[in-house]
């Protein structure tokens, strides 16, 4: 019977694990003059893949960080419409008017020396690393598009 109770707990533990979402920021301490420049490259390579001003996106989660914040305003000033819920938009919307657009997520992490953004559209992922300098952060490779 213990056996089976510690079973059951390790696979519901094991199974909440996956059930999490992804999307954010997990750089703790990151300069914000370098997420403007990511922010930027991003909402550019999102400017050549969807046309400004007739495109709405949807964001997938809480973009309260500074890069996300950044994100946004750089999508903003190239004339995308933004849907930006308190609460996350993953279940099914409520508000008609979020059904038009796409959703728009974002994972920002870090390995050993560089910073990787994945940027996520509906099924399509884009993703590129970032070499960090002392006072720069500098492209590491192209954009790179799964769809």
């Amino acid at each position: 019977m213990f056996r089976l109770l510690i079973l059951t707990l390790t696979l519901s533990f094991v199974l909440a694990g996956c059930a999490t979402l992804p999307y954010g920021n997990y750089i703790e301490h990151n300069i914000e003059s370098h997420n403007k420049v990511m922010a930027s490259d991003a909402a550019h390579q999102l400017m050549l893949l969807y046309p400004p001003a007739s495109t709405q996106f949807n964001i997938a989660h809480r973009a309260e960080d500074s890069f996300g914040d950044a994100l946004l305003q750089s999508l903003r000033m190239g004339g995308y419409a933004i849907h930006q819920d308190q609460k996350s938009n993953l279940n099914k919307p409520k508000d008609p008017s979020v059904t038009k657009g796409l959703m728009l997520g974002y994972i920002f992490d870090q390995t050993e020396d560089l910073y990787r953004l994945t940027v996520l559209v509906d099924e399509q992922v884009l993703t590129r690393a970032y070499s960090v300098g002392e006072n720069t952060v500098n492209p590491a490779g192209y954009w790179v598009r799964k769809e």
